[in-house]
């Protein structure tokens, strides 16, 4: 009997050491194990695989307003008004796109030379009489020079093939050495088609006052190739008036 009460104080004994060390256990505090994260490609915004799009938009842009300043600037002042619309809309297109920086100033040197061509345009509709929009046609002359010398930089920067801002939407690879120009001076319309006969899809129309470059001629001399504004197509030459030498002006088959 005693020794199962010594027994069962040993016993005792060690179950209260037992609790009493629990007490100075603190837990252990693992360190995170930070795993590394796979490397992310950002992106680069002035790419030519993500500017493709926008530097066609641009091109063709700057192609189209150059083509509307040519007719208006051989158009009559009270017939202005239309180019002036389709040179504020191309100019509002281009000035309105979300570019990345490495565009940026070929955007801004464009709105600096569209806002003088529009200008000058807009003052010699108002008033032909005066000569004070030259100053600003010749000056807009030099701005386009700047456009084009951004517009090289952006193509070296973007890394994309150099395609040349045309300033003619004209689709004949023939060397025009001399400007002639079909004017319509009479009431009404003339159709513009898409070959050189009267069964040929009517295109665009030449209204009366306007005035569009001559690009070429059948074999006849019967028919001429126009560009007028956006629209290629051939007139019947006794349905305008000529201004140039005709001579000049090479004989091209319709496409």
């Amino acid at each position: 009997m005693v020794f199962l009460k010594r027994a069962f104080n040993v016993v005792l004994v060690l179950l209260i050491g037992i609790f009493s060390s629990c007490q100075y256990l603190s837990p252990v505090d693992l360190e995170p194990v930070n795993t590394p994260l796979a490397p992310t490609m950002t992106p680069d915004p002035c790419s030519a695989e993500n500017l493709s799009d926008e530097m066609e938009i641009i091109r063709s842009g700057f192609s189209e307003f150059q083509e509307i300043t040519h007719i208006a600037d051989n158009s009559r002042a009270e017939n202005l008004t239309e180019p002036v619309l389709k040179l504020e809309e191309v100019r509002t297109r281009i000035t309105s796109l979300d570019l990345p920086v490495c565009l940026m100033k070929l955007q801004t040197t464009f709105s600096e030379y569209s806002a003088v061509v529009i200008r000058y345009l807009t003052a010699r509709m108002q008033d032909p009489r005066s000569d004070e929009y030259k100053v600003d046609q010749q000056n807009s002359q030099t701005l386009w020079q700047a456009v084009e010398d951004e517009y090289e930089k952006a193509v070296l920067t973007v890394e994309m093939e150099f395609i040349p801002i045309t300033g003619s939407a004209n689709a004949f690879d023939v060397e025009i050495t001399t400007v002639v120009l079909a004017i319509n001076d009479g009431t009404q319309s003339v159709n513009i088609r898409t070959g050189d006969n009267l069964d040929s899809a009517i295109v665009g129309r030449l209204e009366p006052g306007m005035q569009a470059r001559v690009v070429g001629k059948n074999q006849a001399g019967e028919w001429l190739r126009i560009n007028l504004l956006t629209v290629s197509g051939w007139v019947y030459f006794e349905m305008v008036e000529i201004s140039g030498d005709l001579s000049e002006i090479p004989v091209i088959s319709q496409n």
